[in-house]
């Protein structure tokens, strides 16, 4: 997130701003949809013990709080909308008290011009996010979020069909010469996404079929080097039963990452991989509904022959929303250093139960490797011998309940059950294995408080 200083001037200014944005939503009224201006004051309690990492027979829990802070005013007519977001993302305690530092920044700023009720093009930072979020993603759950400088065009297509084509283009600073882009983010990330989705009375279905295109600068700074994922996404719902099946591949070029996980600068390989996910559901009783699924994701054998090393096979959902689908304690935030380049296979099952406006979710998760990931504490250099692909167990348990139109309770509660295997691929090095495994756990409460100071519609 990028960040500004934000003393008592700024605060002033932001004031004046916020009052003349309502004068100007006054006068607009008559042409507008609505207009408004509110916050979002998201504060979360966490215990972690597991989180991220599995835990050993040294480590203590680490106890925090975190804290979004949004203030964000809106603004929608019949030619234009217009929207913006400013954002301060901390923990609890990170800054020395009565000192200046820098803290708050532009989470989203766009606007959208209308060319007509079926096409607009909306240009600034926004977020960017489809389907259920599995390629790309807004980055809900953690504090700070995710947004991207781009432009949208948003075409409504007609009985159910849309288009939107997204691009962007970073560029560090201003030099005068050269598009040399020397930050840790893709120079550009592209998208084309056709939807088709119908409701009936009896059931309702959607499908999309994407192309992501994501480039990084070359070693040379003369070009840049795409990576492509493209696929589709399906759902269908009877109401009384459902199935989501998802497939994906992912070609061009893209970062070497090596087998403890980390990137190799100025270094770049061939990906050849792909992923799919089904999960069918049923509602087993009014309030109660049950599902099954698999997630599997192509990995990189590293016992194969050194010839193949400049390609890899791992699939990497880099953009896309890990804590949605991967488990609730976050192991494979970062899936290729989560797993060695493997892959993962996750098996998995989900209930989910409704009582006077209180949902209670369950997840259990088995995790295993897709690809071979050697075990070097067992291995000769004569005979490599490939680590146990299971990695272990994670149960989750999340409550929620809205207690009032503002505000929403979140609270959660995980387990996870690792495997020497989870242990070994976890470490930062080969050769820190780990104490016996040991179980993690992980809990949080979260709340949500969402003011409207102005609404004007």
């Amino acid at each position: 997130m990028r960040k500004m200083n934000f003393h008592s001037g700024h605060l002033l200014l932001t004031l004046m701003l916020l009052t003349t944005l309502s004068l100007f939503f006054k006068t607009e009224t008559a042409r507008a949809q609505n207009a408004f201006i509110g916050a979002e004051i998201r504060p979360r309690f966490e215990i972690q013990n597991g989180y991220r990492f599995p835990p050993d027979t040294i480590t203590t829990p680490q106890v925090l709080v975190s804290q979004r802070t949004r203030l964000n005013a809106g603004f929608t007519s019949e030619r234009f909308n217009a929207y913006i977001s400013i954002q301060d993302a901390r923990i609890w305690g990170d800054e020395v008290l009565a000192t200046d530092v820098p803290s708050f920044g532009m989470h989203e700023a766009w606007g959208q011009y209308n060319f007509n009720k079926n096409i607009g093009l909306k240009v600034g930072r926004q977020e960017i996010m489809y389907d259920n979020k599995r390629m790309i993603t807004d980055g809900q759950w953690i504090q700070q979020g995710r947004a991207y400088d781009a432009a949208t065009l948003k075409m409504n297509l007609g009985s159910g069909w849309k288009l939107d084509l997204v691009g962007s283009y970073n560029q560090q600073v201003n030099n005068y010469f050269g598009t040399y882009y020397n930050l840790n983010n893709p120079k550009t990330v592209d998208i084309i996404w056709l939807n088709k989705s119908k409701v009936d009375s009896n059931y309702k279905y959607n499908a999309t079929a994407m192309i992501m295109g994501d480039g990084y600068q070359t070693p040379d700074t003369t070009g840049v080097f795409m990576r492509y994922t493209y696929g589709i996404n399906t759902s269908f719902d009877h109401y009384q039963w459902g199935v989501n099946f998802e497939v994906y591949g992912q070609s061009g070029k893209t970062r070497t990452i090596n087998q403890s996980g980390n990137i190799v600068p100025d270094s770049f390989q061939t990906v050849k991989a792909f992923m799919f996910s089904i999960n069918p559901w049923i509602q087993v009783a009014k309030n109660f509904r049950a599902g099954i699924g698999l997630d599997y994701l192509s990995g990189s054998d590293a016992l194969r022959d050194s010839s193949e090393q400049g390609t890899t096979n791992m699939f990497n959902f880099q953009y896309g929303a890990a804590h949605r689908f991967y488990g609730k304690m976050d192991i494979f935030f970062n899936l290729p250093q989560g797993t060695r380049n493997a892959g993962l296979v996750d098996a998995y099952l989900t209930a989910r139960y409704s009582y006077k406006k209180w949902d209670l979710n369950a997840e259990f998760h088995r995790f295993a490797l897709e690809n071979q990931v050697e075990d070097v504490e067992n291995s000769t250099p004569q005979e490599p011998v490939a680590l146990d692909k299971l990695l272990g167990y994670e149960l989750d348990l999340i409550v929620t309940k809205d207690l009032s139109k503002d505000v929403n309770l979140n609270t959660g509660l995980g387990f996870l059950f690792p495997t020497r295997s989870l242990e070994f691929v976890k470490t930062s090095s080969f050769s820190q294995l780990g104490s016996p495994t040991v179980i993690g756990y992980w809990f949080y409460v979260m709340l949500t408080f969402k003011p409207t100071f102005f609404f004007k519609g």
